[in-house]
């Protein structure tokens, strides 16, 4: 036997290698699994965020349209309001009189909208169609003069 024996380290580069491959394809692995995940969350985003976009809309439209009733807020408001598809979602708007008189006697012409997405003659509110926008709307108005002023009193999303 020889005194001086040399070692053999041709095969530690392999195993080198092959560890830096297993590293990498895992980081890659979950990036990409990252990566994918936040595309989808992108696109629900969209889906809601242009769901609330025209109910916006079509609830804006329908407080015009009530606005150039002769009585806004105590003859019936009429409705309901379809919009034809904006952001890609086509909109059903209802509308119900909330007509108030205050504790001093002031007359409150309120109309409420609710909005959802159309879906045949289906009512908003149910199972199937969800209320995506809900507000109540006060019409400033002399007698049975159209609305002068109109005002916000209170807007609701339901992402």
């Amino acid at each position: 036997m020889s005194a001086s024996r040399t070692r053999d380290e041709r095969g530690a580069s392999l195993i080198l290698a092959v560890a830096f491959m297993v590293i990498v394809g895992a980081i890659s692995a979950s990036l990409f699994s990252m990566i994918t995940s936040s595309v989808n969350d992108r696109t629900i985003l969209d889906g809601v965020r242009n769901r609330e976009y025209a109910a916006d809309a079509g609830v804006e439209f329908a407080i015009a349209q009530v606005r150039s009733l002769p009585a806004p807020g105590d003859t019936p408001c009429g409705g309901p309001y379809l919009r034809s598809a904006v952001d890609g979602v086509a909109i059903r708007v209802e509308c119900s009189n909330d007509f108030a008189v205050t504790r001093s006697g002031f007359q409150q012409f309120n109309v409420v909208f609710t909005a959802c997405a159309q879906s045949g003659n289906t009512a908003c509110g149910d199972a199937t169609t969800p209320v995506i926008v809900r507000a109540e709307i006060n019409y400033q108005r002399a007698a049975t003069q159209p609305a002068t002023r109109t005002y916000v009193q209170s807007w609701s999303v339901n992402g």
